[in-house]
């Protein structure tokens, strides 16, 4: 007789892989069912309740049947946790400002903020995301409530001034228009994208007014600036739009005509900024681990280094989801390293995924979290 055998995966060596694939549940089944904050918290305290009683009770007794409801209580426990964080934290809900903004919809209002992302579309439009601080009402009505906005600029009406770039003050005119939910099951839904990244409103700029150069060092977009600057002052015109896409992958200056080709050729992956990147950040630190060794406090000092020197490379790519993925998983394996801790790959990615969805929940069904995840898995 035949001894078939069929094959499993080990969940249970890879802990951090079961809880993130189960965090992740709870976050699609509150997406899907859009159940209220007050009833995952009853699930939550139910399950945690369950969990603690039976793994009393399993210790005491070590039955069997204990032991299944606590599988299924612990199972319960980190999907409803997961679908009350992202209930907690859901994006669906307009903030007061966006619904203020929002009851001017076809009218003309005046803003003023700082630019922190410019982005040209396929069809030649300007997407300008604005950190706005200050909005001018009809009636010279000044409300000085913070929030992010989308405001596109057409070159076909306005001229593209030299100086909007990131970083810098603008004030202007423009028409507050409408975000429509997604007419059908398989549109992209563009409102829900938005309130994915913090933007519940969009206008369309009519006169830009003023713009400004400001120097506030507490925004990453003061640091991405300033790089950007010395990308165009060490490589040529020519050159400077795509070393800027290879090194911190800022796209915009390239040409909607570049941008086709390096896709028709099959080459737009190397435009973004992923592990690779963080792998050359990584390299020099393995190759001085050994001098953190011979230090009092080296190894601390080691870890600190690495962690600041991945955060600011992280925030002058505007924290890409496959650049944040790689040094959450440089700095894992760099600590289990100096401190000898067991270090697995499959089981610090699925931890850098945790992290990355504590800090905002909505990132799971952002497309380059999925593909930066995925391809890691699938590598592995």
């Amino acid at each position: 007789m035949s001894n078939h055998q069929t094959y499993q995966f080990p969940f249970a060596s890879y802990p951090a892989v079961r809880i993130a694939l189960l965090f992740a549940a709870g976050i699609i089944v509150d997406y899907q069912t859009d159940p209220t904050l007050p009833f995952w918290i009853f699930m939550f305290g139910i399950a945690a309740i369950g969990y603690l009683i039976t793994e009393i009770r399993y210790r005491k007794s070590l039955n069997s049947r204990v032991y299944s409801i606590l599988i299924v209580s612990y199972l319960g426990m980190i999907i409803s946790f997961g679908g009350t964080w992202h209930s907690f934290w859901d994006y669906r809900d307009l903030p007061y400002e966006a619904r203020v903004i929002n009851t001017y919809t076809w009218e003309e209002l005046t803003f003023s903020g700082s630019i922190q992302q410019i982005k040209q579309t396929s069809t030649g439009k300007f997407q300008v995301d604005v950190d706005i601080d200050t909005t001018l009402f009809p009636d010279d009505l000044v409300w000085d409530k913070s929030f992010k906005l989308r405001a596109v600029l057409n070159p076909a009406d306005h001229n593209i001034p030299a100086d909007l770039k990131l970083g810098n003050r603008i004030t202007f005119n423009a028409t507050v228009y409408p975000l429509e939910e997604k007419r059908n099951p398989s549109q992209f839904n563009y409102k829900q994208y938005l309130a994915s990244q913090g933007i519940y409103s969009q206008v369309g700029i009519q006169q830009i007014i003023s713009i400004t150069s400001i120097h506030n060092i507490w925004r990453w977009s003061f640091f991405r600036k300033h790089v950007l600057n010395a990308i165009d002052t060490n490589f040529s015109d020519q050159s400077s739009s795509l070393a800027k896409a290879l090194l911190v992958g800022y796209k915009n200056e390239l040409a909607r005509e570049e941008k086709i080709l390096f896709s028709r050729a099959g080459l737009s992956h190397i435009m973004a900024v992923s592990g690779l990147h963080v792998g050359f950040l990584l390299f020099p630190f393995w190759l001085v681990i050994p001098f953190f060794w011979t230090l009092k406090y080296g190894k601390q000092i080691g870890i600190i280094l690495l962690i600041i020197t991945l955060l600011i490379y992280a925030g002058l790519t505007d924290f890409s989801p496959s650049v944040t993925r790689a040094s959450l998983v440089g700095i894992l394996l760099a600590y289990g390293k100096l401190f000898h801790k067991v270090r697995d790959s499959k089981n610090l990615t699925a931890v850098a995924a945790l992290i990355i969805l504590l800090i905002n929940p909505s990132d799971l069904f952002s497309i380059g979290f999925q593909l930066s995840f995925g391809a890691v898995y699938i590598i592995l």
